[in-house]
């Protein structure tokens, strides 16, 4: 037995994790086609359990594919299970490699299971050792004691819980050592154990609170008589109650033959069903003492090979856990290299990174500055918004570990300044108006402007978009804008949500930068930018800019490669400096009409909570997905039939609920309060908060690098969540208001994606009703209906709106019959009628699969990829799922690549029609603004009398942007604010001059 004081040893259940992996993720694959999402759910949990536990020593337990003793001893054992798909088994042999890669030791012996390892391993160490197992089910619970603890999963893989004695006695009313015996009696259906026939988990437990253990259980048991008790006791299925009496007897036998002891029913069925009762006792039962070779040193923990396992990381494509992992190697005890001190110290000895903040050493970096035809540079701010930020330093570099920080602002130490509310607020740096301490920074500022705007030049960055915004707030205009090294990454890897530069820089060159918790800390101590000191915010900044530096010089030779270097250079790029502008314009808000709504608002959603009470017949927490689960498939008997079960019980979901509509008043009315409430706190309450003080308008940020298929994206707020359909919706847009003298101008592409169809299809009936004019769903409806034109109904139209787009998104029968609230039977009618109709377009669909099939991604007319590996996998449901990104892509891609070429020329045109006037991002100075993109419309801002002739414009680029075989239509509108606008005619928008 090994014996280390203080010190904790996590063993893992692999096969367990696994398993729940498996079933609880969506599919996941690489580019290349392996299925990973068993090995990234169980490298999650690894990683949660490793920062959450530290522990000082590791090991993994697996199950081997030969049959074990249990199967001996019962051939019927685990009999039922239904055989997990090839492509489980298959990552088996990369979640070693994971272990591997951690320096984590793996034990697995035939003949035993993995809990009969994790039994031996846990027992072979003694009291002074804390043991954690890690697992992904319960059957490990008979294990713990004071030293043994079990971390598992409640739902999915996030919601965890950590067993101790103490939470097995909450859960269950029993100690760990009873579970043996509750599985003796209950059974184990999903390993099929039989237990004893007719007895529940309620049941069980009660016996075992009663007579402690299965051997007392049958004591008393014992002490009748083999036939049938009190005149015909039967072992009928079903659970019963056991009875107490007031007067128990003590002990667990007992002495009496008293019938308040428990019930006939389940006497009759404990004896009858004994021997099953003593074989589930014995299958249940972990050993722990399995033959194998273990020494607790071997399973030293924290000596891995990080570049390893950065590697191993990057080749599975685990972008999104690279920054847990590279937080796990922050916060590891050793090596002492990776913490946050010697991070710094790391580079000043490495790299050659380099403070400007005097005089002389400015002259020289600027004389080498000009030299340059492309750098990197990299803006520090007091705060992230980049309207307003205060300035702190610009970092620059053109040269791989070569870098020079322009120091703007004196550093404030905790040390000058020990109560926060002391430290300075110095004015926000700018050419005209600078309050700093250092007297040069007009003159450094005024000398770097001509660089900065200097087209011929190239500038790089990673989220340049930021810096572009920061510089502009200064009066400086960033021309020669060549590449972001975040939409490259973006566009290289369209599935990941990790492109920020320390991810991207792990994944590339598996290097730990220092990152912003290092900097500025966490919690209570975590301090502010610009009270971080000069010495670390210059390391900082400069290893940014080299970085970003790096990555462009390796991401850029991929773009080309994968034939993405046009799209980047020729859209995304462009489109970087248009949405900066938008960004810098913003939008006015009418508070007081929001804090109008807000009133009504939230009367009306008082006045729904109390309907809801009333349906309900009491009172409860409408937001508690348990509590309202209880009213509805409960108390009020609801039917349950076609509802997903969750980990936790029958699910409350939104698309739950759509299957429960019409079958009780209650559903329509906790509807109606979810969209009311979740409209109210993310857009009444927050608009006006969002509002800049300084400007007096509302600054979105628009994500380039977020969505798979290359729309853009929004947040603070989130504009493509405002429903346009319900009233409250469009009440919500009133509150985007045009500013005095101007008026807001919309033009919204009609139905882009469904001409997109008919272009890419070639499909000759609905190539015709496109180039008649005609509505399409209209059309559509008719031919399914064989009825005229006239003859067709707003619900029949409605159907075949359904039915055109659901089509566009691979949806089935199923799909539709709940969209389009039409029976399942009706939608796949509804469907083959379609096809049968639009026969171009199923030759479209299924080409369309059948290329992503053998290329592995679908495109876009642009050549935007999105690639889709799982289209081959030999899972019906990850196949479909792949098949329906496949015919959707394609299309939703190109609409957004559509837009974004018509925003960058609009901005063109913009740009010479507002003339000097735009150089400014003063709002009120531009005559035309472009503000938001939000799906298919583009929202200005116009004076009142340049509307029409502006919207001519607009409208003549937008249809222009490509031609199709079906005319391309822009929807034109104008108004006061966003909800209320009329539609401008195609009269008067008719083009008679295309200057």
């Amino acid at each position: 037995m090994f014996s280390v004081k203080n010190k904790k040893f996590m063993v893992i259940d692999g096969n367990a994790l696994i398993h729940r992996s498996w079933h609880a993720l969506p599919p996941l694959t690489t580019k290349a086609g392996e299925m990973v999402n068993a090995v990234y759910g169980f490298t999650a949990v690894l990683l949660k359990a490793l920062r959450e536990f530290k522990p000082d020593y590791v090991a993994l337990t697996l199950d081997r594919k030969e049959k074990t003793f249990r199967h001996d001893e019962y051939d019927k054992y685990k009999a039922t299970r239904v055989k997990a798909p090839a492509e489980l088994y298959q990552q088996i042999p990369k979640v070693k490699e994971v272990a591997q890669a951690f320096g984590i030791p793996i034990y697995e012996l035939a003949g035993y299971e993995a809990d009969d390892l994790i039994g031996t391993l846990a027992h072979s160490v003694d009291g002074t050792v804390e043991k954690i197992i890690v697992t992904g089910d319960l059957d490990t619970l008979q294990l713990i004691n004071d030293q043994t603890k079990v971390f598992t999963m409640k739902r999915g893989l996030t919601d965890s819980v950590l067993y101790d004695a103490k939470i097995v006695k909450q859960r269950y009313g029993l100690e760990p050592e009873q579970m043996i015996d509750f599985k003796a009696l209950r059974g184990d259906p999903s390993d099929n154990i039989p237990g004893v026939k007719g007895i529940g988990e309620k049941t069980a437990i009660e016996l075992l609170q009663e007579f402690k253990t299965l051997d007392g259980v049958y004591k008393y048991v014992n002490q009748f008589k083999s036939s049938p008790l009190y005149g015909g006791a039967t072992a009928a299925a079903g659970q019963a109650k056991i009875h107490r009496s007031s007067h128990r007897s003590s002990g667990a036998g007992g002495t009496g033959k008293s019938k308040e002891k428990i019930k006939e029913r389940i006497l009759e069925l404990l004896k009858q069903y004994k021997n099953d009762a003593y074989l589930s006792r014995k299958l249940a039962t972990i050993k722990c003492d399995v033959p194998i070779k273990f020494n607790l040193t071997d399973a030293n923990f924290g000596s891995f090979n990080r570049e390893q396992t950065a590697e191993l990381f990057s080749r599975l494509e685990f972008n999104s856990l690279l920054p847990r992992l590279q937080n796990l190697m922050a916060h590891a005890t050793t090596p002492a290299s990776q913490t946050a001190e010697n991070k710094f110290e790391r580079d000043k000895i490495k790299f050659k990174y380099y403070l400007v903040d005097q005089e002389k050493d400015f002259v020289k970096f600027f004389n080498k500055l000009k030299k340059q035809k492309e750098f990197v540079f990299d803006t520090e701010t007091a705060s992230f918004d980049s309207v307003t930020a205060e300035l702190l330093g610009i970092s620059f570099s053109w040269k791989a570990g070569e870098a020079y920080y322009i120091n703007f602002q004196f550093p404030i130490s905790n040390s000058q300044f020990p109560n926060k509310s002391q430290i300075p607020n110095p004015k926000k740096v700018n050419l005209f108006n600078y309050q700093g301490n250092n007297s040069r920074v007009n003159e450094w500022l005024e000398m770097l402007k001509p660089i900065f705007e200097d087209k011929k030049i190239k500038k790089y960055g990673h989220n340049i978009k930021y810096d572009i915004e920061v510089m502009a707030s200064l009066g400086i205009k960033v021309r020669g804008i060549a590449g972001d090294s975040m939409i490259a990454s973006y566009l290289l890897n369209p599935g990941s949500r990790q492109h920020n530069l320390d991810a991207v820089t792990f994944a590339e060159f598996n290097f730990q930068k220092i990152t912003k918790e290092d900097l500025l800390g966490k919690g209570r101590e975590k301090i502010e930018f610009r009270e971080v000191p000069l010495a670390k915010l210059y390391l900082y900044s400069c290893e940014d800019a080299d970085f970003t530096f790096r990555l462009i010089k390796k991401l850029l030779p991929k773009l080309k490669a994968e034939k993405l270097f046009k799209l980047f250079l020729e859209i995304e790029m462009p489109l970087v400096k248009v949405l900066a502008q938008m960004e810098m314009y913003g939008i006015k808000i009418n508070s007081k009409f929001l804090a109008n709504i807000k009133i009504r608002t939230d009367k009306r959603i008082k006045q729904l909570a109390n309907k809801v009470y009333q349906a309900a017949g009491k009172k409860f927490n409408i937001n508690s997905t348990q509590q309202l689960r209880e009213i509805l498939y409960d108390k009020l008997e609801i039917s349950t039939l076609g509802i997903t079960k969750t980990k936790t019980g029958l699910s409350t979901g939104a698309d739950e609920l759509m299957k429960l509509k019409g079958q009780h008043p209650i559903i329509a009315l906790i509807q109606e309060y979810r969209e009311l409430a979740k409209l109210s706190s993310t857009y009444i309450d927050a608009l006006p908060e969002l509002v800049n003080s300084q400007t007096g308008r509302l600054h979105t940020s628009f994500n380039q690098s977020v969505t798979a298929t290359g729309r853009l994206s929004s947040t603070e707020p989130n504009l493509q969540n405002i429903p346009v359909r319900t009233e409250l919706g469009r009440e919500i847009r009133q509150s985007f208001i045009a500013a005095a003298g101007f008026q807001l101008l919309s033009l919204d592409y009609s139905q882009i994606e469904l001409r997109l169809a008919a272009h890419m299809s070639g499909d000759k009936k609905m190539i015709k009703a496109f180039a008649s004019g005609a509505d399409i769903h209209r059309a559509t409806a008719a031919e399914i209906n064989q009825v005229k034109l006239e003859n067709v109904t707003a619900e029949m139209r409605q159907q075949a709106k359904a039915t055109n787009f659901g089509i566009l998104y691979g949806q089935g029968p199923h799909g539709l019959s709940q969209n389009a609230d039409i029976p399942y039977a009706r939608a796949k009618e509804f469907i083959d009628q379609y096809f049968k109709i639009y026969q171009g377009v199923k030759k479209f669909i299924d080409q369309t699969i059948k290329s992503a099939k053998e290329r592995g991604y679908a495109e876009t007319l642009f050549g935007r990829r999105r690639y889709l590996p799982e289209i081959n996998s030999s899972v019906l449901q990850v196949r479909k799922a792949a098949e329906r990104m496949a015919i959707n892509t394609p299309l939703q891609g190109t609409a957004a690549d559509i837009i974004k070429i018509a925003m960058i020329k609009i901005s063109r045109i913009l740009n010479e029609l507002n003339s000097n006037e735009h150089e400014s991002n003063n709002a009120q100075m531009a005559p035309i603004r472009m503000l938001l993109q939000v799906h298919d419309e583009l929202l200005f801002e116009v004076r009142t009398d340049l509307v029409k002739e502006v919207a001519k414009k607009i409208k003549r680029i937008m249809e222009e942007v490509i031609k199709l075989k079906v005319p391309i239509i822009v929807d034109a509108k104008s108004g006061d604010n966003w909800g209320e606008m009329e539609t401008i005619t195609n009269y008067e928008l008719r083009i008679t001059n295309y200057e």
